[in-house]
């Protein structure tokens, strides 16, 4: 049996350099509650992933006979759309494969970088550190994205089916709409800082400025296209 834990990739935590104040919230996000399972058995693969909808669309890869980097590849699209405060195309990730047959592992570095412009000032004004708020909550931060790289390396050398065919899954669930989970509804009402960002909150918030109750169906077109382009 094969197991298939799905690449582990996360928004780039604020790489500032100035110590946190204690009431900030930070990447990683703490749990959102606890689901108890019962344990489950397959002869031939195993799929885990954080939403059952990023499952099922590898398992539907898996299904079609693509390959394990492909079911991986599909899981993490539709996951950069249902959880997008935990995993995405605009972090950085580590993927780790085993073929079975030839009895290699290989390793995938796809974190994210430092700009090949970043200095020791970036987070310096008038030679003083800037407030936290002002270097994590803004463009300062942000490192080059390293997870569409390392997907694209491995596919490359362990894929079966198209590329294109790989993020479909995602497309539909974005243009039709998905559910908001409720760790999803738990995550956005914890993000102090939403309000502030216009394009961010007009996804995620009413037009009264709340979350988005769960079970709301919330559709992501841009993003569709996004993932059409790549």
């Amino acid at each position: 049996m094969a197991v298939i834990p799905l690449v582990l990739a996360a928004p780039l935590p604020g790489v500032a350099a100035v110590n946190p104040v204690p009431d900030e919230h930070l990447n990683p996000e703490g749990g959102s509650g606890y689901t108890a399972k019962e344990a489950v058995h397959a002869k031939h693969f195993m799929l885990a992933t954080a939403n059952p909808l990023a499952t099922e669309a590898g398992y539907e890869i898996l299904r079609r006979g693509g390959s394990a980097v492909d079911a991986i590849i599909a899981a993490q699209m539709v996951l950069n759309l249902v959880e997008p405060q935990s995993s995405g195309i605009g972090g950085g990730a580590f993927l780790v494969y085993y073929d079975k047959r030839h009895k290699v592992l290989t390793t995938f570095d796809g974190r994210e970088t430092a700009p090949a412009a970043a200095t020791p000032q970036r987070f310096m004004k008038d030679g003083k550190l800037l407030p936290f708020r002002a270097s994590v909550n803004s463009g300062l931060s942000v490192g080059v994205p390293g997870v569409l790289r390392a997907l694209e390396m491995a596919h490359r050398e362990y894929g079966k089916l198209p590329w294109a065919d790989l993020f479909k899954p995602a497309i539909k669930l974005a243009e039709d709409g998905f559910h908001v989970s409720p760790r999803l509804h738990t995550m956005i009402s914890k993000s102090n800082g939403l309000s502030s960002q216009k394009a961010a909150s007009a996804y995620f918030l009413d037009a009264s400025g709340r979350p988005w109750p769960v079970g709301h169906l919330l559709k992501n077109p841009a993003l569709a296209q996004v993932f059409r382009e790549i």
